[in-house]
């Protein structure tokens, strides 16, 4: 994030839509029927109490289960309840298997049954009194449960189709079984679903051509889809619920101005494609070729609530990748709707996952002791929200981007006024630059610590400096981690060598002993993003995914599925360009590692083969004599199409080709890494 950023955000608020880009999908092979599975995390859960029979525990972050004569009193049973909105499942699914996964709270060798619910209920309004109706076949039995553990329980008995899932947990013998609720961070109850496919549909891969327009599309709630599924990564990424188990976090930094649609038009015809286009936004950005090279995938025009329906969208494709939340840089503006949003974004999150959470990175005005007033209002709008993300001791962390334009004094007062109103919160500063060393005058008033970072592979030690200095200062740590940053509209990149520095700031942040780690960004096209895009599709979201759950997990994921990712530029960073249309000059390196030409093949292999880079005439290969993920380069030839290859055995048992040429030379310089590859499946969009 640029410091002259807002300055560049006003102007574009004012710009008018003009494009002549078009954007077409193009359908890939279709898919080998493997088991598919995804999870469903609960839409509503609660215990209800007979010796309490009008109490709604609407708050608790628990939920008991117990016998009549629980705790030794009579008539004083507990059930738990929980609903589950199931969508997605082919009507010719076969072999479909439901799992309760219920993440537990207290030891105990308490024997617990599920029965199926009928009758309407929520987990605000209802009681004891006024509960539902319990089924009297039993779906399953489980007798012991482990804290820290999740306990599974089949259910398979009560799958009928896509629809809503209302189970009742009830206790024939032992003490209370504690269970945590969906407001416990991450540890809510989940339905995993597994079914095999009868015939499987091939996903859209996104490229840029001259297509036609897209048209409209008459619901407001985009398609629903798995949230955590296996088929689309290489490896089996534990559910959603175990991914939130883990003490370690990832979060993503979410730019309200660069959301999924910004006017709700045709692909063809709106910002984005104005902003691609040399010629568009009134020629504002045409010395440079267009204000940016890449935008979020296309979706048709939708009627309804359409900034909800694509908020839920990109939650759903940071869940599928692992991710515990957004950090949203939140502030409202008189002026520009696109940071308004915020109310949308948290509906959105509880309306797809509540476990899903949201971080707060304040905005907030910069001349020195301006008033709090604003910016204490603006926070308060997520008082009291299920999906606002807290600490485990119940504050809530700030996390503004470049704090120091105001003093620690600024933020501790702003934070005792919080307190005043019955928020309590921690700073965990976003620091424009810090490796480690300085700031120490920030000590006493932040929890954590964290930075912009860099975006140059050689530079991301200082994210293990950093969390070692901030382990020595007792206080927690936040690393960065990014794909690269190129900002054409001011001259500049930074060399990130292909996916190199985002996969070493995840394992730099884990040698540091780092608690979270924040992805930046997910969504700024200007500068810096990892959100499935146009030009790269999911293939950074996939290696996000990898790394994320070995950061969690402390294992390297087994790969359980051939996979080839690919990540080059169109040209090589020399290449001539028309200086007659480009009159800015050239888009140039300011500073950090020298720039790079290289063609990077990013291979999930689950068995040992020989991996090949074609560019032509030239055939670079590489035998691979292990299992696991490995990244093979070859210097990158102009005027070609790289194609990756697979070989086991002599035998080519996958192929993936670039949709990206490398071109001899270029009229606007382009210098994003381009991406693609993976594997084929349904995705959120």
């Amino acid at each position: 994030m640029s410091s002259h950023r807002r300055a560049v955000l006003a102007v574009l608020a004012a710009m008018a839509c003009v494009s002549t880009v078009s954007i077409a999908a193009t359908t890939s092979a279709s898919a080998s029927a493997a088991p598919v599975s995804s999870v469903v995390p609960s839409s509503n859960d609660v215990f209800i109490s007979q010796a309490a029979p009008e109490t709604v525990y609407r708050t608790a972050e628990w939920m008991s289960v117990c016998v009549k004569t629980c705790n030794n009193a009579t008539n004083a049973e507990r059930r738990a309840l929980m609903s589950f909105k199931v969508a997605g499942i082919p009507q010719n699914a076969a072999n479909v298997t439901m799992t309760l996964q219920l993440s537990v709270a207290r030891t105990s060798d308490t024997t617990v049954s599920a029965h199926k619910v009928t009758g309407s209920w929520s987990q605000t309004s209802t009681s004891w009194k006024n509960g539902p109706t319990f089924g009297t076949t039993v779906l399953a039995s489980r007798t012991g449960f482990t804290a820290g553990s999740v306990a599974a329980m089949n259910v398979s008995k009560a799958y009928t189709g896509n629809g809503t899932y209302s189970f009742g947990l009830t206790a024939s013998k032992g003490p209370v079984a504690v269970l945590h609720s969906s407001r416990t961070t991450g540890k809510g109850p989940s339905l995993k679903i597994t079914y095999t496919p009868g015939t499987a549909t091939a996903s859209p891969s996104p490229t840029a051509t001259a297509s036609p327009t897209t048209s409209p599309t008459t619901s407001a709630s985009p398609s629903p889809a798995p949230t955590s599924s296996t088929e689309c990564l290489p490896f089996d990424m534990p559910s959603a619920a175990t991914m939130r188990s883990y003490d370690k976090k990832v979060f993503a930094f979410y730019f309200p101005p660069y959301p999924l649609s910004i006017d709700n038009k045709d692909p063809a015809k709106d910002q984005y494609a104005s902003w691609l286009n040399p010629a568009g936004s009134n020629g504002m950005y045409a010395a440079q070729g267009g204000h940016s090279r890449d935008r979020p995938l296309t979706r048709p025009v939708r009627s309804g609530d359409w900034r909800q329906a694509d908020f839920e969208v990109e939650i759903r494709q940071a869940i599928a990748a692992g991710l515990d939340g957004f950090i949203y840089e939140h502030h409202t503006s008189a002026s520009d709707q696109r940071f308004n949003q915020f109310p949308k974004l948290l509906a959105a999150a509880k309306a797809v996952d509540p476990g899903f959470r949201i971080m707060l990175s304040p905005d907030f005005p910069t001349t020195k002791g301006a008033a709090h007033d604003k910016v204490i209002s603006d926070i308060l709008m997520a008082k009291g929200h299920p999906s606002l993300y807290h600490l485990p001791d119940g504050t809530i962390p700030l996390a503004p981007f470049y704090p120091e334009r105001q003093s620690p004094a600024w933020w501790d007062e702003l934070r005792e006024k919080l307190a005043d109103q019955g928020m309590k919160t921690v700073l965990v500063p976003i620091f424009l630059d810090w490796s480690g060393s300085g700031k120490t005058e920030w000590n006493d008033s932040v929890a954590g610590y964290s930075s912009w970072g860099v975006r140059w592979m050689s530079s991301t030690d200082g994210y293990r400096r950093s969390g070692i200095e901030a382990a020595a200062r007792g206080r927690f740590y936040m690393a960065p981690a990014s794909l690269e940053d190129v900002r054409p509209r001011d001259k500049r990149y930074w060399e990130p060598s292909n996916s190199g520095t985002l996969r070493q700031s995840f394992v730099k942040a884990k040698e540091g002993g780092a608690d979270i780690v924040s992805l930046l960004t997910w969504n700024d096209y200007a500068e810096s993003w990892l959100a499935p895009s146009v030009e790269r599709g999911y293939a950074p979201m996939d290696v996000v995914a990898y790394y994320t759950t070995w950061f969690k997990t402390g294992k390297w994921p087994k790969v359980e599925r051939d996979a080839l990712y690919y990540f080059h530029r169109s040209h090589r960073t020399d290449a001539p360009f028309d200086a007659t249309k480009q009159t800015i000059g050239p888009i140039a390196i300011p500073y950090g590692d020298k720039a790079t030409n290289d063609v990077e093949l990013l291979a999930f292999v689950k068995e040992p083969g020989t991996l090949t880079i074609k560019q032509g005439d030239d055939v670079q290969t590489k035998e691979v004599t292990a299992a696991g993920m490995v990244s093979f380069k070859a210097p990158l030839k102009p005027g070609t199409t790289p194609v990756f290859e697979l070989k086991r055995d002599g035998k080519v048992v996958q192929t993936v080709k670039s949709r990206t040429p490398i071109k001899e030379s270029v009229v606007y310089q382009d210098l994003i890494n381009h991406a693609g590859g993976g594997l084929t499946c349904r995705r959120p969009l």
